[in-house]
């Protein structure tokens, strides 16, 4: 038998029951309303040019602020462009009836691909190469020998410098002075110095046509390599810079 306090029990468990059930349909509801509100505006014959323009602006935006460097290092941003363009126009240009989950998957493979371009090319603008080559200032006379002791300075100033990176790789020509006479190469070599306000004198050796990989740490304002070459006696060498990238280690 049941008491009183027993049928309160029971009135409030079932009231707590209707209660809860009418919060979930509530919300089934609402949740149904919003994915036929999406579907509608995907399925709407204006709604198909949005992925096609977003993907554009992108493209037209990674243009106007195009970094330098090999182009090597954009092959992640332009798989994913490519694809957010290749998925958009599709959507446009078919002129057949399709399913809303075909359209809709177009849609979203387009504008997740065009996120995901865009930070690849963000990636690239902030820790990507940057050729510095012709802005390689080189003081000193030439030609060189190992008699003299002189050396041949590589300067970057500030312009060069603008965008910040943590390394520099150099890589160094030297050729006969007297092409027509027999080669010094087989026995010439030199030694790189980075001497630059704020950053640790590094010295490495190079070989002709060898590249040399220095740390710059912070942000400098100048960078200074001088070279000193190594040759045998009686030979002259001519040297410059073939070379010069700025990166992230």
């Amino acid at each position: 038998m049941t008491g009183p306090g027993d049928t309160g029990d029971l009135q409030d468990r079932a009231g707590a029951v209707h209660n809860s059930s009418t919060a979930g349909g509530d919300h089934s509801i609402a949740a149904n309303v919003i994915k036929n509100v999406i579907i509608k505006w995907v399925m709407h014959p204006s709604a198909r040019w949005v992925p096609l323009l977003v993907a554009c602006t992108g493209l037209v935006i990674a243009g106007s602020t195009w970094p330098d460097g090999p182009a090597s290092q954009y092959t992640l941003w332009g798989t994913l462009a490519g694809l957010s363009v290749a998925t958009a126009a599709a959507r446009v240009l078919n002129r057949k009836p399709l399913g809303a989950r075909v359209v809709g998957a177009l849609s979203l493979v387009s504008l997740l691909a065009t996120v995901g371009a865009w930070l690849a090319f963000q990636s690239v603008l902030t820790h990507g190469e940057i050729d510095v080559t012709g802005q390689v200032r080189t003081r000193g006379t030439q030609p060189l020998d190992d008699a003299a002791h002189r050396t041949v300075s590589f300067l970057l100033d500030a312009s060069a410098l603008r965008e910040p990176r943590n390394a520099l790789r150099l890589t160094v020509a030297i050729d006969d002075h007297d092409p027509a006479g027999p080669t010094c190469l087989p026995d010439t070599g030199a030694t790189v110095s980075l001497l630059t306000s704020g950053v640790a004198a590094q010295t490495m050796d190079l070989r002709p046509g060898g590249t040399a990989d220095f740390t710059l740490g912070a942000r400098v304002r100048s960078v200074r390599i001088d070279l000193r070459l190594r040759t045998a006696r009686g030979c002259r060498m001519d040297v410059r810079a073939t070379g010069a990238v700025l990166h992230d280690r």
